[in-house]
């Protein structure tokens, strides 16, 4: 009996030894706005690797991902007919690991107002954060 629970103490303590926490961690990351008012869609250059990209959830958002490299795609989020996007988060992206959100970069390209019209895209900032 006291060589089976030693067995089972040993196989226990190299289970421990052999998980890895250092290793991916896969998840979601958020893409979030930030500046003026009032902005109906936003087009912007996601930089890094991923998986899939999405509407947050609870956001009624339509996102439209288009792939131009392996890390590199363009999105444009649109706010559902007679809103305007929130500041906070307009995009939802699945990543292999959530623990490198250093290496992803989110990027304005064009901003269009409540009536579609171009705003000055300097007016906003986007970021890239863990959940």
């Amino acid at each position: 009996m006291k060589g089976m629970a030693r067995g089972l103490g040993i196989v226990a303590l190299l289970a421990a030894g052999c998980s890895d926490s250092s290793g991916p961690v896969a998840g979601d990351l958020l893409v979030s706005l930030a500046g003026a008012p009032q902005a109906r869609a936003v087009s912007f250059r996601l930089v890094g690797p991923r998986t899939a990209v999405g509407a947050p959830s609870g956001a009624s958002y339509l996102v439209y991902p288009a792939r131009l490299q392996a890390d590199t795609m363009d999105v444009v989020v649109v706010a559902t007919q007679g809103a305007t996007l929130s500041t906070g988060p307009i995009a939802r992206v699945a990543v292999p690991d959530v623990r490198r959100v250093h290496a992803y970069v989110a990027i304005v390209v064009e901003v269009a107002g409540p009536t579609y019209a171009l705003q000055d895209p300097t007016q906003f900032t986007l970021s890239v954060v863990r959940r």
